[in-house]
């Protein structure tokens, strides 16, 4: 039953559906908010920028970007149509102001935007549902304008895979190192990283000193 029930969390955290989805979208915001922050902190948002975001969750964090530039677009792509549902009602009154879209994207590894239109584009916590991180470094070269920034934040592989809802049907796992040469290869450069040590509640509600990686890439 365990078992059964660390695969259904994996799943959520993956994709929250139902009402368990809306709950796990808010734990998942407790949990990562300290990620999140220091993430949108190492972003150098600029007046006028066009920025993108991978797996937005339930859009809390949107306010405290905002806070840094009030004068951006911003757009999210999120594969859960619960946590869309719940970012928007919660950041209405940006969508009013026609400062932030949402929208439903799949797995797929392609981002429906076009070629050099977006600044920054940043994504937290997502990469371990990549199966290929390659297809989306390779998207995200294509729409970052020149001297665009990519930033990815996650949790380091040897601690993340310890964890009980962490099932390899659903997670996978991937090392810093070997992340940092495939955005080289695609033609990232200035590839910059900074690591952190955190006291949080995990998924299932236990505390943990955990580590966590930001890496902020640019293109050509």
């Amino acid at each position: 039953m365990e078992q059964q029930d660390n695969n259904e969390l994996a799943k959520q955290l993956r994709c929250p559906t139902g009402d368990d989805g809306v709950k796990v979208g808010n734990t998942m915001y407790a949990s990562n908010s300290n990620m999140i922050y220091k993430t949108i902190d190492r972003l150098n948002i600029k007046a006028g920028m066009q920025v993108l975001e991978l797996g937005f969750g339930n859009g809390r964090h949107l306010p405290y970007l905002f806070s840094k530039e009030k004068n951006i677009n911003y757009r999210g792509i999120e594969l859960s149509d619960v946590m869309l549902s719940e970012a928007s009602e919660f950041n209405k009154e940006l969508i009013k102001q026609h400062k932030v879209v949402f929208t439903l994207g799949d797995d797929s590894g392609k981002i429906a935007f076009d070629d050099k239109s977006i600044d920054n584009c940043f994504s937290i916590n997502t990469i371990y549902f990549w199966e290929e991180p390659n297809k989306y470094f390779q998207e995200a070269y294509r729409i970052l304008k020149s001297e665009g920034q990519l930033t990815l934040a996650f949790i380091q592989k040897d601690f993340i895979q310890k964890q009980s809802f962490v099932t390899p049907e659903v997670f996978h796992f991937h090392k810093t190192e070997w992340l940092i040469r495939l955005l080289t290869n695609i033609g990232f450069y200035n590839i910059e990283q900074w690591q952190y040590m955190e006291n949080t509640t995990n998924k299932v509600g236990q505390h943990v000193v955990r580590p966590f990686v930001i890496l902020k890439a640019t293109k050509l």
